[in-house]
């Protein structure tokens, strides 16, 4: 379990204690400084057996006025996947019926 892929969630190294400043462990609990304040300002992720998750909070990715339209949500269960994007963003697929474009 010693490598960073062993317990990172989706690839999430920014909630790694190891490699950070002051790095400090005690068990199974760890802690550090990160030398990056705000990229991300919020980080968590969990990895349990089958079960993974990641969240984020970069303001990095906001610099320019058309970086706040990109947006993107999915979610899959068992053989059913769903998402929802931003129109505005995504033009080229507004009506597709059964993989045929439509409009």
């Amino acid at each position: 379990m010693g490598n960073s892929g062993s317990y990172a969630a989706v690839g999430n190294t920014q909630t790694q204690s190891s490699g950070k400043k002051y790095h400090t462990k005690c068990i199974c609990v760890g802690c550090g400084c990160s030398e990056n304040m705000c990229e991300p300002a919020l980080a968590t992720d969990i990895r349990c057996c089958c079960f993974e998750a990641a969240v984020k909070v970069d303001p990095s990715l906001c610099k320019d006025t058309d970086q706040l339209c990109y947006g993107r949500m999915g979610l899959k269960v068992g053989p059913a996947v769903l998402d929802v994007t931003n129109p505005f963003v995504d033009k080229h697929e507004l009506i597709v019926v059964c993989e045929k474009k439509v409009f």
